[in-house]
C-alpha cells in the first residue's frame, strides 16, 4: 500500500483545512503538490466510504467547520417568524456528502460517544450545538485562542441546564419586568414609557450579569442605554424606588429654579445590587450618544480604584437594532477597545432587537444580515438568542461575561424579540407594519410562556408563580399611593456659589516643576531642536527670557500635580506633541523611538496624555464621561483644529452644556479649541464661538480666550481648583503660540490671577474698543494710531465680566462710542451675544458699533490674498 505524504495526517487538519480553502478559491493559489493532493481527495470524496474507518475524517471536519461558521443561520432565534430552513451552507451536497450516506459510518471527531457513527447522528449532534437555541458567531475573529475556548464551552454537547433555584430567579425577574409594564400601562394610559414588553428577558440578563460579575470580583458596573426598557431597568435593576418612578408619571417631582429636569426615560440613576455599585448614565434622544460617555466613566472608575487589570469595573451598552446599525458613534466607541488611553477591558453589548426602528423595517435600515455585524470588524463574538428562551439567554450572558473577563474584548448578545406597542405607547404601528403587528398581538407574554414551561417540568408550581405576581402588584399599588401624596418641598434650594480659588504659585514650586519638566533620562537621544526647546524652557522658568504658551501650560499642569495633587488627563488629536509643535508633553528617543513623559514621573498625582483616535463625537463623549467620574482631576479634550469640534455637536448640545440643568450632572471638562483667522480657509479658522454662546445660560459653562501665557496658566489652575465644577471652553491661539505679542513674565505666574478683562493704560478716552481673542493682540501694533481710544480685551466672554466693564467705563467718563471688533463674520463670533448684552451695560450716551467681517454663510474665505485684505480693512476701520 502506498504511503501517504507526511503532511496528510489528522494532526495537521487545521493546516490542511486552510490550504484546502485556498484551493477551493483558486487551485493556482496553492503549490502543485497540494493541488495534486486535493484533486485526489476530491475524487476520493466522491467514492463510497464504507464503514468510515479508512476515510471521511476530512469531510466530517469540513462539516464541523461549516457548522461552527454557519450554524447560526439555522437557529430559530426570531420569535415572530417561522423557524429557518436549512442553510445552503449546511446542506449535504454543499459539504460533499450524498443523501445515501446518511446511514454510513464516519469518524465522529468527538461529537458522539463512539469513534464512528452514522452520518445522520453526527449531523444531529452538530445541529444540537449550533442550530438549536443559540446562534454562535465566533469564527475568524483573528483569535485562535478565543475560538478554541468557546468551542470547549459548547462542544461536543451544548448543556443549558440551570438549577431549580436559577430557574425561579429567572421567573422572578421576568415577573417583575412584565408586571411593572402592565401596571404602568393600565394606570397611565397613553403615556410614553417605551415598554420593554417583547424583550422582557433583558431584565434577567442584566440581573445575571451583575450578580455573577459580583461573584467574580466586579465592584462597579456602568450601563448605557436608550429609552426602550429604561424605566424597567431603573426600577428592577438599579432599585430606583417605585414611588419615585410613579412620581414622575404624576409630574410630582420637585425642581429648583435653575433646573429644567428631563423626561423620565432619559434620566440616569445610581443603585446597588448586592455588593455591586450600578450606574445607569443619563441619555438624550440621540441614540447611541451615551456609548462613549459610559466607557469614559468606566475608565475613570478603573483609574480611581486602581483597577489596572480592568476586572473590578465593567461597562454594559444596550443598543437598539436600528440604532446600532445606523449610528456611526458606535464604530467610534468600539475603536477604543484596545487603545492605551481608552481601553476598559471590553464591553458587553446587548442589542434589544425589536426588528424595527421607529417605523422602518430592517431591509430599509441596514445593508447587513444582522444589526451586530459591526462586531466582526473588531473581532467580537456574537451570541444570537431568542427572548422567548430565557434559559438560553442566561447561558449566553454567563458566556459573555466569562469572555469579557478572560479575553478583555467586546462581546455581543443579540436579543431577538419584538416591540409590543409602537415606537411609544401612543403610536399605532399597524399603519406601516400591519402583518407584523397582527402576529405580535397574538403573542403571549414571555413570563406566561416560561411559567407554563416550569410548571410542566415541575420546577415551579403555577399557584406559587401567581402568588408572586399578586404580591408584586400589591407592592406597586402601595408605591403608587405614596407617589400621589403631596410633595413636602416643591422647590429645592438653589445651588451654592463658590469663590474663585487662588492660582498664584510660589517661585520655589515653579522651579521644582521646571526641573521635572526639563529632565531627561541618561543617554536619552533628544532631537536637537527639542534640546534647544528644553534649554529655553529652563531659562523661562528662571525669568531669563519671556514665558511662552507651551511652557505656561506645562507649569500649570506641573504645579497642579506637585502642589495640589490634582490628576490631569489630556487627550486629543496629536495632543502629545501638539498640532502646532508647541507642547511636547513627551519626548521621543531618536534612536529607540521610546517616549519619555517628564510630568508622568510626578508621584503625587497621575498625569496622562494621549493621542486620541481621529474622532470628535466619540472622543469628546469619552472625556465627558471620564470627567463626571474623575472628580479630583482636570480632564481636557483638545481638537486638532477648533473647527473640528462641530463633529461632536450632539455631545456638546445634549450633555456638556445641558447635563447640569437637565440631570444635575456636573463636569469640569475643558475643551482646547485652536481658533484664529490667519488665512487657513473655512475649516481652519473658526471654532464656532457663536455656537457655544448660543448654548450659554444660567452660568452653565465658561467661555474664554486668554491672550497671554500667564492668563492661560491661571485659567487652567482656576478650572482645576474651583469647587464649582463647570465645563470650560478655551479658544487657544495658533500663529500666536510663539509670537512676541503673546509672551509673559514668569512673575505673572507667581502673583496675580486670571483676569476676565484686560484694559490698556489709556485714561479718559472718548472711544472704547472691545475684542475677544487674537484681534486684541493685533491692535497693539496699531495702538499709536488709535486716537483717544482705550482697548479692552475680554478674556472671558461668558459669564460676561459685567462689573469689570462697568469699572472701565467709569474710568472714561467722556466715552461716547463703544466698538465691538472681531475677526469673525457679523453673524458669528461673540457679536450675536454681546450685541444684545452690551446695550444693557453701556450708559445711554454711549453708542454701540460693530467692526468686523460682514455676515457670511461660510466662516472664512479660502483665498489668502482676500483674507489679508479683509484683516487689513478691519484694522483700518478702527483707526
Amino acid at each position: 500500500m502506498r504511503k501517504l505524504p507526511d503532511f496528510a495526517q489528522l494532526a495537521n487538519l487545521p493546516l490542511i483545512e486552510t490550504m484546502y480553502a485556498r484551493y477551493l478559491e483558486n487551485p493556482e493559489l496553492v503549490e502543485s503538490s497540494w493541488r495534486y493532493f486535493f484533486e485526489g481527495m476530491d475524487l476520493g470524496g466522491q467514492l463510497p466510504q464504507g464503514d468510515g474507518k479508512t476515510g471521511g475524517a476530512l469531510r466530517v471536519q469540513r462539516m464541523v467547520q461549516a457548522y461552527r461558521r454557519y450554524g447560526h443561520l439555522g437557529v430559530p432565534m426570531n420569535p415572530i417568524v417561522p423557524p429557518p430552513e436549512e442553510p445552503v451552507e449546511l446542506s449535504l451536497n454543499e459539504l460533499g456528502f450524498r443523501t445515501g450516506e446518511l446511514e454510513d459510518h464516519f469518524p465522529t471527531l468527538g461529537f458522539c460517544p463512539s469513534e464512528t457513527a452514522p452520518l445522520k447522528e453526527i449531523r444531529a449532534a452538530l445541529q444540537r450545538v449550533y442550530c438549536s437555541s443559540i446562534g454562535f458567531e465566533y469564527m475568524d475573529l483573528d483569535s485562535k485562542r478565543l475560538e478554541e475556548w468557546i468551542q470547549k464551552q459548547i462542544e461536543p454537547v451544548l448543556t443549558i441546564q440551570p438549577t431549580i433555584e436559577e430557574k425561579r430567579r429567572i421567573l422572578e425577574h421576568l415577573n417583575r419586568s412584565e408586571v411593572l409594564e402592565t401596571f404602568l400601562h393600565t394606570k397611565y394610559v397613553g403615556q410614553k414609557r417605551f415598554s420593554v414588553e417583547g424583550v422582557e428577558t433583558l431584565i434577567p440578563i442584566l440581573a445575571e450579569l451583575i450578580a455573577v460579575g459580583g461573584e467574580q470580583g466586579i465592584e462597579h458596573v456602568v450601563i448605557g442605554m436608550a429609552h426602550r426598557g429604561r424605566l424597567n431597568v431603573l426600577a428592577n435593576i438599579l432599585n430606583k424606588p417605585y414611588a419615585a418612578l410613579f412620581q414622575e408619571f404624576e409630574d410630582n417631582v420637585p425642581l429648583s429654579s435653575e433646573e429644567s429636569g428631563d423626561v423620565k426615560y432619559h434620566k440616569g440613576f445610581s443603585g446597588k445590587q448586592e455588593q455591586v455599585h450600578v450606574h445607569l448614565a443619563a441619555n438624550s434622544s440621540c441614540l447611541e450618544s451615551v456609548d462613549p460617555i459610559v466607557l469614559g466613566h468606566a475608565r475613570a472608575l478603573q483609574v480611581q480604584t486602581g483597577d489596572e487589570a480592568r476586572k473590578k469595573v465593567g461597562a454594559i451598552l444596550i443598543h437598539g437594532d436600528a440604532a446600532i446599525a445606523g449610528q456611526g458613534v458606535v464604530y467610534e466607541t468600539m475603536q477604543f477597545v484596545k487603545l492605551p488611553g481608552y481601553a476598559t477591558g471590553g464591553t458587553i453589548h446587548i442589542v434589544v432587537n425589536n426588528q424595527i426602528g421607529f417605523t422602518t423595517s430592517p431591509p430599509d435600515g441596514r445593508s447587513t444580515r444582522y444589526p451586530t455585524d459591526i462586531a466582526k470588524t473588531f473581532g467580537a463574538p456574537v451570541f444570537h438568542v431568542n427572548a422567548e428562551d430565557p434559559e438560553s439567554c442566561i447561558f449566553a450572558a454567563r458566556l459573555s461575561l466569562a469572555i469579557r473577563l478572560l479575553f478583555q474584548c467586546d462581546v455581543f448578545i443579540d436579543l431577538n424579540g419584538y416591540r409590543k406597542y409602537g415606537h411609544n405607547e401612543g403610536d399605532e404601528p399597524a399603519f406601516t407594519q400591519p402583518a407584523e403587528y397582527k402576529q405580535i398581538r397574538a403573542k403571549r407574554p414571555i413570563r406566561e410562556i416560561y411559567t407554563e414551561k416550569l410548571a410542566h417540568e415541575g420546577s415551579v408550581e403555577k399557584a406559587l408563580a401567581d402568588q408572586l405576581t399578586e404580591e408584586f402588584k400589591q407592592t406597586l399599588s402601595q408605591a403608587l399611593a405614596m407617589a400621589k401624596m403631596p410633595t413636602l418641598a416643591e422647590i429645592r434650594p438653589t445651588r451654592r456659589i463658590f469663590p474663585s480659588p487662588k492660582t498664584a504659585v510660589d517661585r520655589s514650586i515653579i522651579s521644582q516643576v521646571a526641573k521635572i519638566a526639563t529632565h531627561l533620562p541618561e543617554n536619552f537621544a533628544i532631537h536637537p531642536k527639542l534640546q534647544k526647546l528644553i534649554e529655553e524652557r529652563r531659562a523661562m522658568a528662571e525669568g531669563k527670557i519671556a514665558l511662552d504658551w507651551g511652557m505656561a501650560e506645562t507649569l500649570a499642569f506641573g504645579t497642579l500635580l506637585v502642589k495640589e495633587s490634582v490628576a490631569i488627563r489630556l487627550a486629543g488629536q496629536d495632543s502629545i506633541r501638539g498640532t502646532f509643535s508647541h507642547r511636547h508633553a513627551s519626548f521621543f528617543d531618536q534612536n529607540t523611538n521610546q517616549p519619555y513623559c517628564p510630568l508622568a514621573h510626578v508621584d503625587k498625582a497621575r498625569f496622562d496624555v494621549y493621542n486620541s483616535p481621529l474622532s470628535e463625537y466619540g472622543a469628546l463623549g469619552f472625556e465627558f464621561g471620564y470627567s463626571m467620574a474623575a472628580t479630583n482631576a482636570l480632564v481636557i479634550w483638545e481638537a486638532q483644529y477648533g473647527d473640528f469640534v462641530i463633529g461632536a455637536e450632539i455631545t456638546i448640545d445634549h450633555y456638556l452644556t445641558a447635563a447640569e440643568q437637565k440631570w444635575g450632572s456636573s463636569s469640569n471638562l475643558t475643551l482646547l479649541l485652536p481658533h484664529g483667522y490667519e488665512g487657513g480657509g473655512p475649516e481652519h479658522s473658526s471654532a464656532r464661538i457663536e455656537r457655544f454662546l448660543e448654548l450659554a445660560a444660567g452660568s452653565n459653562i465658561r467661555v474664554a480666550a486668554p491672550t497671554s501665557p500667564a492668563q492661560y496658566f491661571h485659567l487652567l489652575r482656576r478650572q482645576a481648583l474651583w469647587a464649582e465644577k463647570k465645563p470650560l471652553i478655551v479658544f487657544t491661539p495658533k500663529s500666536l503660540l510663539r509670537s512676541e505679542l503673546n509672551m509673559s513674565s514668569i512673575d505673572a505666574c507667581v502673583s496675580g490671577a486670571f483676569e476676565e478683562l484686560i484694559t490698556d493704560q489709556s485714561s479718559d478716552a472718548t472711544r472704547l474698543v472691545l475684542t475677544f481673542g487674537k484681534l486684541g493682540l493685533e491692535l497693539i501694533k496699531v495702538k499709536e494710531k488709535l486716537n483717544n481710544t482705550a482697548c479692552v480685551r475680554i478674556e472671558q466672554v461668558y459669564p460676561f465680566p459685567t462689573d469689570a466693564l462697568k469699572q472701565v467705563l467709569a474710568q472714561h467718563p467722556r466715552c461716547a462710542e463703544c466698538i465691538w471688533a472681531q475677526e469673525e463674520p457679523e453673524n458669528m463670533g461673540a457679536w450675536p451675544m454681546v450685541s444684545k448684552l452690551l446695550p444693557q451695560i453701556l450708559p445711554p450716551t454711549v453708542k454701540l458699533r460693530y467692526i468686523g467681517r460682514k455676515a457670511s454663510a461660510s466662516t472664512a474665505t479660502g483665498s489668502l490674498k482676500r483674507h489679508n485684505q479683509e484683516q487689513e480693512e478691519i484694522l483700518r476701520r478702527l483707526k
